[in-house]
Parts: C-alpha cells; sequence; structure tokens
C-alpha cells in the first residue's frame, strides 16, 4: 500500500451525527462509525434549500492532510458550489502514525492500514440523506493524490452509488478486483510528477492503464476528442472518450509538465474546479 500526498497548510458503531445545520456555510460535523468519532467540513451553498434535492460533492485530501484546510487552500469548490447549488463534504482520514491517510486499497494483502474509511463514507451518505435534502442519484466523489486513489476504491467498492468520480495526481491501486457500474470518470495527471508517475511504477499503474481500465468499464468510443491549450509553463490536452454506456465518458486531463499537486489552470474562462464538476455531471 503506498501512502502519497500532502498536506495544504444502528447501533452506537454506527451513530448519525445530530449537529447538522440547514443554514448556509461551512461548518464542522462528526458522527460516530465503528467506535471512532469521525469528522468532516460540511458547505452549504448560499443557495441550499430544504425543498430541492441537491447534488453533493465528497472530496478527500492527500497523505498527511487537513480537511479544513484543503477546503481553504488546496480543493476549494465554494464558488461552483454557491452557482450549482452542491453541497461539498471535506472528509478527514484517522491517523495512522502520526499522519492522517486514506485505505485505498481496502483489499490488498500488503494494505498497511484496516480503517473502514468505505464504510465511513457510506454511513456518512446515508446521514446526509436523512438530515440533509441531497440527490442520492448525484452523489460525486474527487480527491487528491491519496484521497484520489480512495475516490478510485469508492468506486470500486461502496454499496452506496457513486455517479462520478475525479482523480487528480493519483494512481488507481487495484485495477483487477474492481467492477464499477459506468460512470463519469475524470483523469488528471500532470507528466513530471515526481511522487505519483504518469508513466507508471513497479508498485502502480501508469495513467494510460487507468484510463484504458475506464474506458472499457463505460465502453466508451476508443478514439478520443482531443483540444490542447498552451499555458505559461505548462500545456494542457483533454482527451474525451464519450458514446459510453448511460452516456458515460472519460476525460484524461493531461498536464505536459505539470508536477505533483492539485491544478488551478483557468482555460478559456473556466477554472479547473469548474471543469471538472461541469465534466463529472454532464451524464445526468
Amino acid at each position: 500500500m503506498i501512502f502519497i500526498g500532502c498536506n495544504f497548510s444502528q447501533n452506537d458503531a454506527d451513530k448519525p451525527s445530530d449537529n447538522l445545520i440547514t443554514a448556509s456555510g461551512l461548518s464542522a460535523q462528526t458522527l460516530q462509525h465503528n467506535g471512532d468519532e469521525r469528522e468532516y467540513q460540511l458547505y452549504l451553498p448560499s443557495s441550499f434549500n430544504v425543498e430541492t434535492a441537491h447534488p453533493v460533492l465528497i472530496n478527500f485530501h492527500g497523505f498527511g492532510g487537513n480537511a479544513k484546510d484543503y477546503f481553504a487552500f488546496g480543493s476549494n469548490f465554494q464558488e461552483v458550489a454557491d452557482q450549482e447549488g452542491v453541497i461539498l463534504v471535506y472528509p478527514q482520514a484517522l491517523l495512522l502514525s502520526g499522519f492522517s491517510v486514506w485505505n485505498a486499497a481496502p483489499f490488498a494483502e500488503d494494505n498497511k492500514t484496516d480503517f473502514d474509511d468505505i464504510g465511513f463514507i457510506e454511513t456518512l451518505i446515508v446521514d446526509l440523506q436523512e438530515q440533509l435534502s441531497i440527490d442520492p442519484d448525484r452523489i460525486y466523489v474527487t480527491g487528491f493524490s491519496t484521497g484520489g486513489m480512495f475516490s478510485y476504491a469508492l468506486a470500486c467498492f461502496s454499496n452506496e452509488p457513486i455517479a462520478g468520480v475525479a482523480a487528480v495526481s493519483a494512481a488507481q491501486l487495484n485495477l483487477v478486483d474492481c467492477a464499477p457500474s459506468p460512470m463519469n470518470v475524470f483523469i488528471a495527471h500532470g507528466t513530471a510528477d515526481d511522487i505519483l508517475p504518469y508513466y507508471g511504477s513497479s508498485d502502480i499503474a501508469s495513467i494510460d492503464e487507468v484510463v484504458s481500465f475506464w474506458t472499457n468499464v463505460n465502453h466508451t468510443s476508443t478514439v478520443a476528442q482531443e483540444s490542447s491549450y498552451a499555458l505559461a509553463k505548462e500545456k494542457v490536452y483533454q482527451y474525451i472518450y464519450s458514446e459510453g454506456i448511460n452516456n458515460s465518458q472519460v476525460m484524461h486531463y493531461k498536464v505536459e509538465n505539470g508536477s505533483h499537486g492539485w491544478f488551478d489552470h483557468e482555460i478559456e474562462g473556466q477554472s479547473f474546479t469548474s471543469l471538472l464538476w461541469t465534466f463529472l455531471t454532464s451524464q445526468q
């Protein structure tokens, strides 16, 4: 099991939280799962309405990360949330040897942790359904680095439906046992990533292998619609594989000379976060 990332500076075992709020804005929340108090940041958009079934985006920080800082400095979807009426959830990973980490390979023989993170997120989704007005068919996951790895794991193994996944500077650790339903998949990675190499290694699959896996899952076209954009220090290539089952697609967002990080590009007036969200929800 590889731990990679970055820190941006029922019964009692599954007890729902009782302190959710209905006012817009950011708040710290907790729930009990498997005897642990699990934490997450909840952002209700300015347009939140209890009579509206809102989509949800669950966003996972990287290794050693902190959910509150990740919301503020690493991967802030607040503008998208307010414009599109999206409920944002930023869960906090548990500590292993002093560092926060997600269990991104729950069935791997050499897994370093037995944290039931998938169960935690399943409990969290049920909790949100019971206490807030959300659309259960529009629950999306994204994450950076190890958080992106865990997003893949949720798409593979969660019993709660996941409508789409976006992984940023992340590897997929399990291509063998993963049997997901077709969904929109957004894969963003830099070719100069020295933490999780774009071209793979003896421990992880290459990004091309991950793209191929998801185009096979979705049964998309084998030829991508390609576009490119020259930026100051990087060049972005977008490859979109469409015509999949239930109109599912795969986008590979390839950043030539891009390093290990969450991208903050603006292309033709659209931010990276807006592009990610627009693509994820294009299947609905």
